[in-house]
């Protein structure tokens, strides 16, 4: 593949899966120069639409087709439990990698990925856009800085509410709410345990609880709330939710010589001096698209520098790790289900 602005337009782009977030991945891959598209997706209607603005796109709703076109890299945008095997088949054919979250709803074969992955050596990047979001950009350089000091422990929290998520569409039929597709509120919001590992470490130990609390039409958990012990002995707390009417993404970070307030919605982050004993409070300016946009450039610059992206599928490989243990510690919805089965 040859470099710069050319090297981009001439890529062969598949995005496989044409809802909401391959929609915003098409248009950002646009704004980047790429112009030759591959779509797929089952539904005609999500092709037409995804492809308003596109020059001649390539569009089929069978995956076996997409793969004829001879795509040089792809967007997996599917349900997360199709993200795995469609990863494994475009790698087969040599085709470079950007894999939506979680990288599956389950860790077998993912070896065998990891194993292609290497062996032909592909950039395959897990689609965390949260690390290239300016606030969590900004409490990692605080943290790295030591600007409070030794991390003692931390509270991670957020949530929203399933339905107004996508607002036009019926969250019912939706992966997120849904089993067999890979939903529930754990792996829909893994971004948080990522953002965990990233800012602060491996996690040694964690224990959860897991359940369905709302009267949400769906068959998978509404709310997590997890503690975990971490390798270097930093403790964190993370509660995720669909039930959330007033959307919240907030992280308290306290350290020996301070504490970090960090608002990632409205880019408020604050800092307490022990030392000075006062509070300094600062607002990172963000447009929520440039994560995305950042994410997209960053994928290209590696396959275009052959250099491993900020987060692999090793990456994904650990974060799905620890998701699926949140999902199994103490999961209040399968026990009762487990019960209803017995009876």
């Amino acid at each position: 593949m040859k470099g710069d602005t050319q090297m981009i337009a001439e890529t062969r782009v598949l995005v496989v899966g044409c809802g909401s977030i391959g929609r915003r991945h098409i248009k950002n891959l646009m704004s980047l120069g790429i112009r030759n598209f591959i779509l797929c997706d089952t539904s005609e209607e999500s092709l037409k639409a995804a492809s308003i603005g596109l020059e001649n796109p390539v569009l089929t709703t069978k995956f076996k087709n997409a793969l004829l076109q001879g795509p040089q890299a792809a967007v997996i945008c599917t349900p997360s439990s199709l993200h795995l095997n469609m990863a494994i088949e475009l790698a087969r054919h040599g085709v470079h990698l950007l894999i939506e979250k979680p990288l599956s709803d389950t860790l077998d074969g993912i070896g065998e990925l990891e194993k292609i992955v290497e062996e032909r050596g592909l950039v395959a990047m897990m689609a965390m856009c949260y690390r290239f979001h300016p606030v969590f950009q900004q409490v990692k350089s605080l943290i790295l800085s030591e600007v409070v000091g030794r991390v003692y422990h931390v509270n991670y929290f957020g949530g929203h509410y399933l339905p107004d998520w996508h607002p036009n569409a019926d969250y019912r039929i939706e992966y997120a709410a849904r089993k067999k597709l890979g939903g529930g509120v754990i792996l829909t919001s893994i971004h948080g345990l990522d953002n965990i590992r990233w800012l602060f470490g491996e996690v040694e130990e964690s224990h959860a609880f897991v359940d369905k609390v709302s009267d949400l039409e769906m068959d998978v958990e509404d709310i997590a709330t997890a503690i975990f012990r971490l390798k270097n002995g930093i403790l964190a707390n993370w509660q995720t939710d669909f039930l959330q009417r007033a959307n919240q993404h907030r992280m308290v970070i306290a350290g020996s010589t301070g504490t970090i307030r960090a608002d990632f919605l409205t880019g408020t982050v604050e800092t307490y001096s022990t030392e000075l004993g006062k509070w300094y409070s600062g607002r990172v300016p963000f447009q929520v698209n440039e994560m995305y946009v950042a994410e997209a450039k960053h994928f290209f610059d590696c396959i275009e520098k052959k250099t491993a992206p900020e987060a692999d599928i090793k990456d994904g490989h650990k974060t799905l790790k620890l998701a699926l243990d949140v999902k199994g510690s103490r999961n209040l919805l399968e026990e009762r289900e487990r019960i209803c089965r017995t009876a």
